[in-house]
């Protein structure tokens, strides 16, 4: 009787469910699963297996996929058609989200294969998911070709799904820039959804997502603002990590595109905390490479690199072609900022390859921009003016507006360089009028200050003072920091050339004030950088400790499960004694019938075998009591040193938060007097001021040094290094060119000797660290007798070899066993901070290596890295 009723009323309490009308989301779930317990025959567990497979997908997938995989199992074993279809569904949505696309792709085919009379409305559900899954993968003629034919088939049959139909057609606009195109499939899309609104919200979600995006392309973003926050409004009334991690992407990357960098990277980090409670492998390439183009910004190579590092090891790992091409334009423009310019040139034909094959008009338009840069700075301009030229058809053939203006501006530099300056004033007026037309205020900005800079040097300086004047004006009303600092640096050259100088020397000031305030920021954003790890590492603090405190109740409740059979011992041991005294007592008394005068003694061994007994029983429970006491000792002594542990680690993360900030609370000052000793060599002409002021920057400039020392001390805790290949060639080049002024200054020569014949893969930011202050070791003790640094590279065994080889002043003897102590200087002379060997020490540790050396007093020092070829990935938490 109970299962008839069940099954009469569960249709009913599935629409109402379903449709929101009698629980929110999560009572969705928790009354399906009540059901889930009743007794249901096949088919209705089968449904009510898929719909909660449905319901958990983008909140707990795991949970999602068991679901599925349960359905599927039951449904087949009954020949339940219409089940096994739709958990062919489900479970091709898992493997989706996995990103095992082979998998998700023979599913869905599965589950296409079955025909069901009653079930047309899954068709188009089928064909969405393989348009959803071949846009992730970029193949986007694909994904429309899928989203095409649910449209038909929704139209045909069922037009519940055109709505979700249109909205992926629009995302696969939006993503070839075809922005207006995007717009009117979501305008079906919204008109239809609003008289047929899903039964979960996601539609609707997605569509304000999506009008957003497209906003935001065409530049209006305050429409897109307003439908991000519309969109985040509701993925956060629902239990959608999918779509909350969807918000955070969207709200990061239009503060980016508006120039607030910092709050851009403090909402990626927030993406990236929701990113723990649920992973989605493209979602999670996005946050990744969305901070590396924020680090990119604020010319923050190495950081940016270790996160595109990361991301593009999931990227090609989960096939995202899409991404993959990203990244590797990224990392051609940091190489190219860094002057590997044939890795560069390496990175931006892998990306074009890939943007190439899927037909991504936009990336290969932006593929031959940077290696139009790539040529400028190598000073081959006819291919620079010619990937420029291309670059700029392209943009203009798919309406990129903005990216037309960019190819215009880069052409300007140029032909600047060319000395055609007249030719590149008009090209810059060019863009100018376009970037006025769109109104992007940051790029208009700069165009503004490029055109100033160039009618500064022919002294067309009335001209110039107009676009000075407007790209000040542009940087107060957008904020930029940058934008206001070369606008005064603009200034600086103009009143220089108008031979002003109280002029110049007062917008020289405020250049270097602009420039320590934008050191200020970028340091924020390291700190909240150094704040969202923290806290990550603070959370995972937190559940092992909880993990912890659970095995210690495990081990509690296995220590009175020992205790119980311990007393069920006791009490056998006892039942079993009791039974031999009985035999015995029995056997007495038959001997007592034979032989009465036995009977005395037999009573007598009885009494001693009792005593015994009870002896026995007494020392068990004594020892009992004492290995429960032990236990409990211990389990106390665990619990204390567990808590002090979690405390100790935390106290470790605040102090490093506060010495990595005070560092750079020191740096402000310091650089603000090198600054105006910079100033003061311009505009002051007393020999001894400006004596004094070269002693007030020397000091400043070592006091730096110092505290950057101490930073790579904190880096190498707070942040996770990128893991990569290290060409070293290029890395002892550029350490040497760090230090060209010191070398120069006491005619040091150097001489590089790199003998390896195999890649080197390792951490290159504490390489470089290494080999660094080795060489500023040696400079700092060098001697007056021809002087030199040697470094040496070179394969022995299983290691890397680093030899740096001076004659300089030597290592007395009595102190070699100090020097790599923190604050360590060997004499009073020594123009050292004591930090230089500590930092390389620590930094070999790290690395798995070893460092020794040879020195004599008067003759040189000679020190020996060797570094594990197979490194392992280090943990710098």
């Amino acid at each position: 009787m109970i299962v008839i009723v069940i099954k009469r009323i569960a249709p009913i309490l599935f629409f109402l469910l379903l449709t929101g009308q009698l629980y929110g989301q999560r009572e969705v779930k928790d009354s399906l699963e009540v059901l889930l317990k009743t007794k249901l025959d096949i088919p209705a567990r089968v449904d009510v297996l898929n719909q909660l497979a449905y319901q958990y997908y983008d909140f707990n997938d795991s949970i999602a996929f068991e679901y599925a995989h349960e359905a599927l199992r039951i449904a087949l074993q009954d020949n339940y058609k219409k089940g096994v279809k739709y958990a062919y569904t489900l479970v091709g949505l898992g493997y989706a989200t996995k990103s095992r696309y082979k998998e998700a792709i023979l599913h869905y085919r599965l589950s296409e294969k079955i025909k069901v009379n009653e079930s047309y409305s899954d068709s188009p559900y089928n064909l969405i998911l393989l348009g959803n899954l071949y846009r992730e993968i970029a193949k986007f003629d694909s994904a429309r070709l899928m989203y095409t034919q649910a449209k038909t088939i929704a139209l045909r049959a069922d037009r519940s799904h055109l709505s979700n139909v249109y909205k992926n057609l629009a995302s696969i606009a939006i993503i070839l820039w075809e922005n207006q195109k995007a717009l009117k499939y979501l305008d079906s899309a919204a008109a239809i959804s609003q008289h047929k609104p899903d039964r979960n919200g996601y539609v609707q979600i997605e569509i304000m997502s999506y009008y957003g995006q497209a906003y935001q392309n065409t530049l209006e973003f305050d429409k897109s603002d307003k439908y991000f926050k519309e969109m985040c409004k509701e993925a956060f009334e629902l239990d959608d990590y999918y779509h909350q991690i969807t918000c955070k992407l969207n709200q990061a990357h239009l503060a980016f595109n508006r120039g607030n960098f910092n709050e851009a990277l403090t909402i990626c980090f927030e993406g990236i905390m929701l990113s723990k409670k649920y992973t989605f492998p493209p979602q999670y390439v996005k946050l990744l490479i969305q901070i590396g183009e924020i680090y990119v910004e604020l010319s923050q190579y190495d950081v940016a690199s270790q996160y595109l590092f990361q991301a593009l090891r999931i990227s090609e790992k989960s096939g995202l072609d899409f991404h993959t091409a990203s990244i590797y334009s990224e990392l051609s423009w940091i190489n190219k900022e860094h002057g590997n310019y044939g890795i560069a040139m390496d990175y931006i034909d892998k990306s074009q390859a890939i943007r190439e094959r899927i037909g991504y008009q936009l990336g290969i338009a932006n593929c031959y921009s940077v290696r139009g840069l790539i040529y400028f700075l190598q000073k081959e301009y006819p291919k620079s003016i010619s990937q420029h030229e291309t670059a700029l058809k392209i943009r203009e053939s798919i309406d990129y507006t903005e990216g037309v203006s960019v190819s215009i501006f880069s052409l300007s530099l140029v032909y600047e360089k060319l000395n055609q300056v007249d030719k590149a004033i008009d090209l810059v007026k060019k863009a100018i009028a376009i970037q006025e037309k769109i109104n992007n205020k940051l790029s208009l900005g700069i165009s503004y200050d490029n055109i100033a800079g160039l009618l500064i040097k022919q002294r067309r300086l009335k001209e110039a003072v107009t676009y000075l004047e407007k790209a000040m004006l542009l940087g107060k009303e957008t904020k930029s920091l940058l934008l206001l600092r070369n606008s005064a640096q603009n200034f600086t050259n103009y009143y220089e050339t108008s031979q002003d100088y109280k002029n110049a020397l007062k917008y020289q000031k405020m250049y270097q004030s602009l420039n320590d305030s934008i050191y200020s920021e970028s340091s924020a954003i390291k700190l909240t950088e150094v704040g969202a790890l923290y806290n990550v590492e603070k959370n995972q603090q937190e559940i092992e400790s909880l993990n912890q405190k659970q095995r210690i109740q495990n081990d509690r409740i296995k220590f009175q499960e020992s205790q119980l059979l311990k007393r069920n011992l006791i009490i056998v041991s006892a039942a079993l004694g009791f039974l031999l005294i009985s035999i015995a007592g029995f056997v007495g008394y038959q001997n007592y019938l034979i032989k009465s005068r036995s009977n005395k003694q037999l009573v007598i061994l009885n009494r001693e075998m009792t005593e015994q007994k009870e002896e026995l029983q007494a020392q068990s429970e004594e020892l009992v009591e004492a290995n429960q006491l032990v236990a409990q000792v211990n389990i106390e002594l665990e619990e204390k040193v567990e808590y002090r542990t979690t405390e100790l680690k935390q106290a470790y993360k605040e102090l490093d938060t506060f010495f990595y900030r005070s560092s750079h609370d020191f740096r402000r000052p310091l650089t603000t007097f090198m600054g105006l000793s910079d100033v003061a060599r311009i505009t002051v002409t007393d020999t001894n001021a400006l004596v004094l002021f070269d002693k007030v920057h020397e000091t400043a400039h070592n006091f730096d040094k110092m505290l950057m020392k101490l930073q790579s001390i904190s880096d190498m805790g707070s942040q996770q290094l990128a893991y990569q290949e290290v060409i070293l060639q290029e890395l002892l080049i550029a350490a040497l060119n760090n230090f060209k002024a010191d070398l120069d200054t006491h005619s040091i020569q150097s001489f590089i000797a790199v003998e390896l014949k195999e890649s080197f893969i390792s951490y290159p930011a504490l390489v470089t660290i290494i080999i660094q202050n080795l060489i500023e070791n040696s400079i700092n003790f060098c001697g007056t007798n021809n002087p030199f640094v040697k470094l040496y590279v070179s394969k022995e065994n299983d290691h890397l070899k680093l030899i740096v080889e001076d004659n300089g002043q030597g290592i007395e003897m009595a102190c070699q066993h100090r020097i790599f102590e923190m604050y360590f200087r060997a004499n009073e002379k020594s123009k050292g901070n004591g930090l230089g060997l500590y930092v390389v020490k620590k930094s070999v540790e790290k690395l798995g290596g070893t460092i020794s050396f040879v020195s004599q007093v008067g003759v040189g020092s000679t020190f020996i890295v060797l570094l594990p070829f197979e490194q392992k990935v280090v943990d710098f938490s």
